[in-house]
């Protein structure tokens, strides 16, 4: 499909519908509505004592990037190394406290946020959730609050990030289309501030989405462990989906291996079948106006040049095109 200015747009979903592809750890590829949503890129082979299992996903397979959303600072949640490597010139979200660093190592299309905010980006409703995992103090950022995110597209999306369960996620029942739960940590032992397999079954009882996909499981792991056990590596994402047929038997489990994709739809407009399928491009973000209300503080962020990709199997060209980020409503701390 021609899109007048020289560049090829291929679409591969219909509005309302969204290929979700599961990197690996907490990344997670979101394509829909002309927009692609990258969750806490991490795409190194090795991070400190960690190893990456499983298919590993490139940059040039994930193709350029519209939007990064960031959950918190933690090493396996925020990775300078890999943002450098995306294609494009995203918007990153980041917590509040994160953005000067990043900004210092070179960033610039960086937007702090804390829970309760609204922005629209690149045309997609986005809105801030808290999450509850402490607050984090890393060698990189001083003091930071984890937050989760809600994308609000043709397919509403709830990115938890790394958190346990608390009471407010009950706020989201029946406004989400798809869940993106953390089932487990990076290692064989469960710290505070995160979900396994039953509190992950638990927290989709509360928000009742129509599907849940685990994350946060399978990818990474710590060197020379799993050769002595490969449980909690392989079995937290099939373990949550029996857990959920209990506590949540409304909300289907799509458990995907890192490098696996599916197609979900918004309730009401045909669900297409899950597929194990490659990423394909979805194609250029849209120029859309500002969006907003409330007198909303609006930052103008600037175009872009072109920007190409090859992504088995087909190749497509792409032009990216940047609208300004819109705030609406009051800000609140988490």
């Amino acid at each position: 499909m021609a899109t007048g200015d020289g560049a090829e747009r291929v679409v591969t979903e219909a509005p309302g519908a969204a290929r979700v592809t599961f990197v690996g750890h907490s990344t997670v590829l979101l394509e829909g509505d002309g927009v692609r949503v990258l969750t806490d890129p991490l795409l190194r082979e090795r991070i400190g004592p960690l190893r990456r299992h499983g298919h590993r996903i490139g940059p040039d397979e994930l193709g350029p990037i519209d939007l990064v959303v960031v959950s918190h600072a933690h090493l396996d949640h925020l990775d300078p190394a890999s943002l450098r490597r995306l294609q494009g010139t995203p918007t990153i979200l980041v917590p509040r406290g994160v953005g000067p660093k990043l900004r210092a190592l070179g960033f610039e299309r960086v937007e702090e946020v804390v829970a309760g905010d609204r922005l629209t980006v690149h045309g997609l409703a986005v809105s801030v959730v808290r999450a509850r995992h402490g607050t984090v103090l890393t060698p990189l950022i001083p003091r930071s609050r984890p937050v989760g995110y809600v994308l609000e597209g043709g397919v509403r999306t709830y990115f938890a990030g790394d958190t346990g369960i608390f009471p407010e996620m009950s706020e989201l029942a029946y406004r989400v289309d798809l869940a993106l739960l953390p089932v487990w940590v990076w290692g064989p032992v469960m710290g505070p501030g995160h979900l396994d397999p039953r509190r992950a079954a638990h927290a989709a009882e509360l928000i009742r989405p129509p599907v849940a996909i685990p994350i946060h499981w399978a990818t990474y792991y710590p060197a020379g462990l799993d050769r002595l056990s490969r449980q909690h590596l392989l079995e937290p994402g099939p373990t949550f989906a029996r857990h959920l047929a209990r506590w949540a038997p409304s909300t289907e489990a799509r458990v995907l291996k890192p490098g696996e994709s599916t197609v979900v739809g918004r309730p009401g407009r045909g669900d297409p079948v899950a597929g194990a399928a490659r990423p394909e491009p979805v194609g250029p973000a849209r120029d859309f106006s500002p969006a907003g209300s409330g007198g909303g503080r609006v930052k103008t962020v600037p175009s872009s040049g072109a920007a190409s990709a090859q992504i088995r199997p087909p190749i497509a060209s792409r032009r990216q095109t940047y609208s300004p980020i819109v705030r609406s409503g009051q800000r609140r701390d988490s």
